[in-house]
C-alpha cells in the first residue's frame, strides 16, 4: 500500500513532464524518477501487506458514499468552488497540453498556470473518451486517494480504516459555536445546511469534510503526502534512513497544493531533526530520491512563478478579540486540552504555533493562504486527537474533553453532508423533470459571479458548470489560473510549443 501511495502521487507528475516540458529535458528527468521508482519498489521491501477483510465492507463504502456527496464526478450537489474545478478539467481535456489560451507572435501568450497535478489522469482519459468518462475517471481517481488516506491513517493510529475514516470525516472545528456567539446575517444556525465555516468572515480553517467538497483537487495528496511522513516517521526507529523519502513526498506535495506544503515544511523540519545522526549526517541517505525531490520542487516552482497572482505577501492585522475566539474555537481549544500528555512532542508545538501564527499571513488577493496552509497542522492535530482518543492516554476528563470537543465539532462536516443531501434529492426526486439547468452554456463568458449562500447557489442545477472555458476569462479571480507568460523562464527554456 505505501508503494501504491507513491505510484499514485507520481504518474501524475510523468503526465505534467511529458505534457508540459520539452522531450529534450522530459526524458532524461523521467529516468531519474523510473529509477526512483525501481529502488523504492525492488529494494525498499515492503514491512506488511494489505489483506481485505469482511469489516473492510463497511470502510470501502464509507468511503463511496463520501465521496460521492462531495460532488466529485458530478454526481452530487456541488459547491461553488467546482466551477473552478470542473473548468479546469474541461480545459485540460479539450486543449493541448500544455494549454495556451493564445499564442501569439508578440504580445501576451495566455497559459494555464495552476498546480493542475491531480486531474491529469482523469483529463487523459477525457481526451481518449468523453467528459463523462473523464468525471467517472476522477471519480476513481478521487477513490483510490481516499482509501490510501484512511488506510494509512489507520495505521498509524493502530485501529480499523472504518475508524479512521469517520475520524477524517467528522473532525473539525467548533463552528457552530461561532456562529452561536457571533450571530450574522450569514451562516444561520438553521435550517442546517448552511456554510458554518464562515462564521468567522474571511478567516477559515476548514474541515476535512469542507476540503474535500470544495478544493478536492489540493485536499486528498495533500492529506496522502502528510499522512504517509506521519508514517514514516513512526516507522523510523524500525527502518533505514526516510529523510530522503520524507523531502521526496513533501516536493510532491507542493507539486499538488503548493500553499498546503508550506504548512508542512515545519513538520519535516522536526522529522530531519530526530532522525539525522549528526555525528554521520549522511549515513544511509538516499541521494536518487533527493535529487528527485529537487527536481520537482524546482520545475514546480518555475512553473507556478510564471503566474504572478500570488506576488501579494504579507501580514494582516487582526483585532486581538477576533484573533482570539477563532483561533481558541477553530482548533485551540482541543490543543490545550491535550497538552498534559503532549506538551513533549515538537509536532504538538508546532501545530499550536501555526495555528496562531497562519491568520496573521497574507499571500495573494485573498485568504486562502489561511485555508490551504492549514491543512497539515489539521491533519496533526487531528492525528494526535485520535492517537489520544484510540490509545487512551489521556485521564478520564482529558477523554471526556475530547469526545465531548469532537462530538461539538462533527456538526460542520454534518452540514456540509445535509447540504449535499439535500440539494441532491431535491434534483433527482423534487424538481421538475423538465428543468435542462444541467446542461452548461458554450457562449464566452469573460467572468463568474461571486459566491452568494453555498445552498442556493445554481438552483435547479447538481453541477456548478457556470464556466465553459477559462479561454475568455478576464475578471480576478481567473487571473489565479490564466498568466501571460511571455517573460516566464518557464515558458521561454522548458515549456513544449
Amino acid at each position: 500500500m505505501k508503494h501504491l501511495s507513491f505510484l499514485y502521487l507520481i504518474l501524475p507528475f510523468f503526465f505534467f513532464l511529458f505534457g508540459w516540458v520539452r522531450l529534450a529535458v522530459a526524458i532524461p528527468l523521467a529516468l531519474i524518477f523510473v529509477f526512483v521508482l525501481y529502488k523504492l519498489f525492488f529494494t525498499d521491501r515492503p514491512t506488511s501487506t494489505f489483506r481485505f477483510s469482511l469489516p473492510d465492507i463497511y470502510w470501502f463504502l464509507t468511503i463511496i458514499l463520501w465521496l460521492l456527496l462531495s460532488g466529485v464526478g458530478g454526481y452530487a450537489f456541488q459547491n461553488w468552488d467546482h466551477n473552478w474545478r470542473n473548468v479546469v478539467l474541461r480545459d485540460l481535456m479539450n486543449f493541448d497540453w500544455p494549454v495556451y489560451y493564445a499564442q501569439p507572435e508578440s504580445g501576451p501568450v495566455k497559459m494555464l498556470v495552476y498546480y493542475v497535478g491531480f486531474w491529469l489522469p482523469s483529463a487523459w482519459v477525457g481526451k481518449l473518451f468523453n467528459w463523462q468518462a473523464a468525471n467517472f475517471a476522477l471519480f476513481l481517481w478521487t477513490l483510490i486517494g481516499l482509501l490510501l488516506v484512511t488506510h494509512h491513517l489507520g495505521n498509524i493510529l493502530k485501529t480499523s480504516a472504518f475508524k479512521a475514516s469517520l475520524l477524517l470525516i467528522f473532525f473539525s472545528g467548533l463552528d457552530i459555536l461561532g456562529a452561536f456567539f457571533f450571530p450574522q446575517d450569514y451562516p444561520t444556525l438553521l435550517p442546517p445546511i448552511t456554510h458554518l465555516e464562515t462564521w468567522a468572515g474571511n478567516l477559515q480553517y476548514s474541515s476535512f469534510t469542507t476540503q474535500l467538497f470544495w478544493v478536492f483537487n489540493q485536499a486528498v495528496p495533500a492529506w496522502l503526502c502528510i499522512v504517509l511522513i506521519i508514517r514514516l516517521g513512526k516507522e523510523q526507529e524500525t527502518r533505514q534512513d526516510s529523510r530522503a523519502r520524507m523531502a521526496l513526498l513533501w516536493s510532491l506535495c507542493f507539486f499538488f497544493a503548493p500553499l498546503a506544503s508550506v504548512g508542512l515544511i515545519p513538520y519535516i523540519l522536526v522529522e530531519f531533526f530526530r532522525q539525522t545522526d549528526f555525528r554521520s549526517p549522511f549515513k544511509d541517505l538516499r541521494w536518487e530520491q533527493f535529487l528527485a525531490a529537487i527536481v520537482i520542487f524546482l520545475l514546480s516552482a518555475v512553473f507556478f512563478a510564471a503566474n504572478t497572482a500570488a506576488q501579494s505577501r504579507g501580514f494582516q492585522s487582526l483585532p486581538f478579540d477576533k484573533f482570539l475566539s477563532f483561533f481558541l474555537l477553530e482548533g485551540g481549544i482541543l490543543w490545550l486540552v491535550l497538552a498534559p500528555s503532549r506538551w513533549k512532542d515538537a509536532r504538538w508545538i508546532v501545530t499550536g504555533a501555526l495555528l496562531i501564527i497562519l491568520p496573521f499571513i497574507q499571500l495573494g488577493s485573498d485568504r486562502d493562504f489561511v485555508m490551504r496552509a492549514s491543512i497539515a497542522p489539521l491533519f496533526y492535530l487531528m492525528w494526535i486527537t485520535g492517537e489520544t482518543v484510540f490509545s487512551k492516554t489521556a485521564s478520564r476528563w482529558g477523554l471526556i474533553a475530547c469526545y465531548s470537543l469532537l462530538v461539538i465539532g462533527s456538526l460542520t462536516p454534518i452540514y456540509e453532508i445535509n447540504r449535499s443531501i439535500y440539494r441532491t434529492v431535491d434534483y433527482y426526486f423534487i424538481q421538475e423533470d423538465d428543468c435542462n439547468c444541467d446542461v452548461p452554456s458554450f457562449d464566452p463568458i469573460t467572468r463568474l459571479a461571486q459566491p452568494g449562500v453555498p445552498e442556493e447557489e445554481h438552483p435547479g442545477s447538481l453541477t456548478a458548470d457556470a464556466l465553459p472555458t477559462l479561454q475568455f476569462m478576464t475578471d480576478e479571480l481567473s487571473q489565479n489560473f490564466i498568466a501571460n507568460v511571455r517573460q516566464a523562464f518557464f515558458y521561454q527554456y522548458l515549456a513544449s510549443r
